[in-house]
C-alpha cells in the first residue's frame, strides 16, 4: 500500500489493523474506508482518521457510511451495525438473537448510505453461522455464539489528542476525559513481584490477544454470554475466548496478576492498555445501565478491568463505580455473610441442599443467585453445586489483584473479599493445577504462587500494608541489607525516626516480609517491613533497578 502524498496530509485508499497495532501513522491522515477484524467501513468521501491507544479507530464527522463490509445476510440479518448500543433496548445486529428484540430501524446496516454525526460509536459485527466444532474432540461441538468479530468505529468532531483511549462504545456519551490517556498511566499503582515460578506465569502475548476486541454486552443475565464474539475458533492451539464468566474472570485475573509482576514497564504496556480500554467500556455499561445479575457463572469477570483502569488513570468516578451501592456485579451480588434469616429458613430443597447452622452465623458465603435467592443457597462446601468452583477459582486471581493493590476498603465489598481470602482460596488450593490459558475451577498455578508468597497468612491473605511508592518511617531504626536475605551483606543501620520511600518488594524470607527502601540518607536497600511505619501518602518511586527473585521460605 503506498501513500499519495497531499500537501499536509497523507491519502491512504484504505487502512487496516493487524494484529491490533500499527506503525505510527502521521497526525493528519485521510481514508476512504477502514477496516478492523474482517470488518470494513467505507466513507463517500476521504475523511480525517487516526487510531486510538489501543489500535480501535476513529474518524472525524459526521461522516456518510457508503458501504459495510461483510454485508448484512437476507432473511436472518447477520452482520448488523449499531450506533450508540444502549445495553437492555432493542438492537440491530440480529434478528435471531434472544433478548433484547431485534429491531431493523436500529440495523444501520440496512440503510445504506446513511450520515453518523459526530459523537457517536458505530458497533459492527460479523454473524457466527455455524456452531463451530471442537479441534481438541473431533465430532463434538463448542458453545455457540451469535458473533465472529465485533468492531468499533468512533466518530468525533475532531481529532482526539495523542495516546488517546477510546471513548466507551454504549451510550452517547463520548467524552474522552484527559486522564485517559496513555502518558497518565500510572505504572507506580502496579506492584513490582517476582514471579515464584518462570513456568507458571501465563503467556503475556496470549493476554494481550484475550484482552484487545471490544466485549459486546447487551443482556443483563445468562443470555449476555451469547453475545460475545468468539473470534478464530479453529486456529491451532486455540484463540482466546471470552463469552463465559468463568473464562472471562480467568482472563482478566491473570491479567491482573501479570501487571503486578516485576516486567518493565514497557513490557507491560499492551496488555496494561488492553485492561484500561476494557474498564472504560465497562465505566460505560453501567452509566448506560448495564448490570450483570448473579446467574451461575455467567456474567462475573467485569469487576477487576474497571477496578485497574481506576487506578492506573487515578479516575475517582471510575473507582466510585467499583462498590456495591453504585454497581450491579455477579461478584457482588453473589457473596455475602450468613445472616439468622438464612439459619432459621428452610432451605427451597432440603433433600439436596444443607441447612445452616448457627455457629455459620456471620460466616462469608457465596450462592449463584442474588439476595432474593438465599434460601436456595446450600451450607454444603464440596459436592454441593459446581458453581460455586466455576465462580470461586477465577476470582482468588481476581481478589489477589484487588488485595495487592490496596484495594479492600475500595471495593467495599467485604463479603466477597472476605469468602475468598478465608474460605474459598484456602479450601481449594489444593486442588487439580492447571496454568492458563487451560481453563479450570480451581485458582491457577500462577494465582497460588502469587498468593502464597505475598499473601501470607494460613487463614487467608492480609492485607499488604505498604506498597511501592510509600513514605515510611523506622521509629527504632532499622538493618537494611543488599538482598531480602538475612544472609546477605549488612550495608548499615538507619536511626531512629529515620524516613525514606519503599521502592521494591515485598519478599518473603527468613520470616520476614522484606521491603526494598530508598532512604532520605544514610544506606539504602531492604530492611524488615515489621520495623515500619506508614508515614505519608503514596508517591511516585523514583527509577531503580528490579527487584530480585523471590526467595521463599
Amino acid at each position: 500500500m503506498i501513500p499519495i502524498l497531499l500537501g499536509p496530509m497523507i491519502r491512504f485508499r484504505t487502512l487496516a489493523i493487524a494484529g491490533g497495532f500499527l506503525m505510527s501513522v502521521e497526525s493528519a491522515v485521510a481514508a476512504e474506508s477502514l477496516s478492523q477484524y474482517g470488518i470494513t467501513w467505507r466513507f463517500s468521501e476521504d475523511k480525517h482518521v487516526g487510531r486510538f491507544c489501543n489500535g480501535d479507530w476513529w474518524v472525524v464527522g459526521p461522516v456518510t457510511i457508503s458501504d459495510i463490509a461483510p454485508k448484512t445476510t437476507g432473511g436472518d440479518f447477520g452482520n448488523g451495525s449499531m450506533i450508540n448500543p444502549i445495553p437492555g433496548q432493542s438492537q440491530g445486529f440480529y434478528s435471531e438473537t434472544k433478548y433484547p428484540a431485534y429491531s431493523a430501524a436500529k440495523d444501520m446496516s440496512l440503510r445504506i448510505p446513511f450520515t453518523i454525526p459526530a459523537g457517536s460509536s458505530l458497533v459492527s459485527t460479523i454473524r457466527n453461522p455455524d456452531t463451530w466444532a471442537s479441534n481438541s474432540s473431533p465430532g463434538a461441538l463448542v458453545e455457540k455464539t451469535w458473533f465472529k468479530e465485533t468492531a468499533v468505529l468512533t466518530v468525533l468532531s475532531s481529532p482526539p489528542p495523542e495516546g488517546s483511549f477510546r471513548p466507551p462504545y454504549a451510550g452517547s456519551d463520548k467524552t474522552i476525559r484527559a486522564n485517559w490517556n496513555r502518558s497518565a498511566l500510572q505504572y507506580g499503582k502496579l506492584r513490582r513481584l517476582a514471579a515464584p515460578v518462570a513456568t507458571h506465569v501465563p503467556d503475556r502475548g496470549w493476554l494481550e490477544e484475550a484482552t484487545r476486541r471490544p466485549l459486546l454486552e447487551m443482556h443483563p443475565n445468562y443470555l449476555n454470554s451469547n453475545w460475545k464474539a468468539s473470534w478464530n475458533p479453529d486456529k491451532p492451539g486455540g484463540y482466546p475466548r471470552r463469552t463465559y464468566g468463568r473464562e472471562i474472570s480467568h482472563i482478566s485475573g491473570a491479567a491482573g496478576l501479570l501487571l503486578q509482576t516485576d516486567l518493565p514497564d514497557a513490557t507491560k504496556e499492551k496488555l496494561l492498555i488492553h485492561m484500561c480500554q476494557w474498564g472504560i467500556d465497562i465505566e460505560g455499561l453501567l452509566r448506560a445501565g448495564m448490570q450483570w445479575q448473579p446467574n451461575g457463572g455467567h456474567n462475573h469477570g467485569r469487576l477487576l478491568p474497571l477496578y485497574l483502569a481506576a487506578k492506573v488513570l487515578e479516575d475517582p468516578d471510575m473507582l466510585s463505580l467499583c462498590r456495591p451501592s453504585k454497581a450491579v456485579f455477579q461478584e457482588f451480588a453473589q457473596h455475602w455473610y450468613v445472616t439468622q434469616s438464612e439459619i432459621d429458613t428452610p432451605r427451597a430443597n432440603p433433600a439436596t441442599m444443607e441447612p445452616y447452622t448457627q455457629d455459620m452465623l456471620g460466616m462469608p458465603e457465596w450462592s449463584s443467585g442474588g439476595p432474593g435467592e438465599r434460601n436456595q443457597a446450600s451450607a454444603q462446601f464440596f459436592g454441593g453445586t459446581g458453581y460455586r468452583f466455576i465462580n470461586g477459582g477465577p476470582n482468588c486471581a481476581v481478589v489477589a489483584t484487588i488485595l495487592l493493590m490496596g484495594g479492600r476498603s475500595e471495593v467495599s465489598c467485604e463479603p466477597f473479599i472476605d469468602y475468598i481470602a478465608t474460605r474459598h482460596y484456602p479450601m481449594t488450593k489444593s486442588g487439580a493445577a492447571h496454568t492458563i490459558p487451560n481453563y479450570g475451577d480451581v485458582p491457577s498455578l500462577f494465582t497460588r504462587d502469587i498468593w502464597d508468597a505475598y499473601l501470607p497468612g494460613s487463614a487467608g491473605p492480609v492485607e499488604i500494608e505498604f506498597a511501592i511508592g510509600n513514605r515510611i518511617e523506622c521509629p527504632d531504626g532499622a538493618d537494611v541489607r543488599a538482598d531480602s536475605s538475612l544472609a546477605s551483606s549488612l550495608l548499615g543501620r538507619q536511626p531512629k525516626a529515620a524516613t525514606g520511600l519503599i521502592v521494591g518488594g515485598p519478599v518473603k524470607a527468613d520470616g520476614i516480609v522484606w521491603w526494598d527502601v530508598n532512604f532520605d540518607s544514610g544506606a539504602d536497600g531492604w530492611t524488615d517491613g515489621a520495623g515500619l511505619l506508614l508515614r505519608a501518602a503514596a508517591a511516585t518511586p523514583p527509577s531503580k533497578p528490579a527487584s530480585p527473585t523471590v526467595t521463599s521460605e
